[in-house]
């Protein structure tokens, strides 16, 4: 979706409806500005990132367990090695 807004002489924009509904973006939510070039900027729901990320780690860590942790393993090996070294 493409819309033309004005920015007004004290930098202010107001979003369409139709453009706040579509990337469902809610009132008073607070945006990020990712400026990528000249004329050119990117307007970010940290929520929404929060939502997806949330949404991938719990396909990608789904089934996963503590003890399948490469830290956990190291840590568990070194107690049973500091255990049989013990006197």
């Amino acid at each position: 979706m493409v819309e033309t807004v004005t920015v007004d002489d004290k930098g202010r924009l107001v979003l369409p409806k139709k453009v706040r509904e579509e990337a469902r973006i809610k009132a008073n939510a607070v945006l990020l500005v990712d400026v990528k070039e000249e004329g050119h900027v990117e307007l970010i729901d940290p929520e929404a990132l929060m939502r997806k990320a949330r949404e991938i780690a719990k396909v990608k860590l789904q089934g996963w367990t503590e003890e399948d942790h490469e830290a956990t393993r190291l840590i568990t090996e070194e107690a049973t090695r500091r255990k049989d070294a013990a006197p």
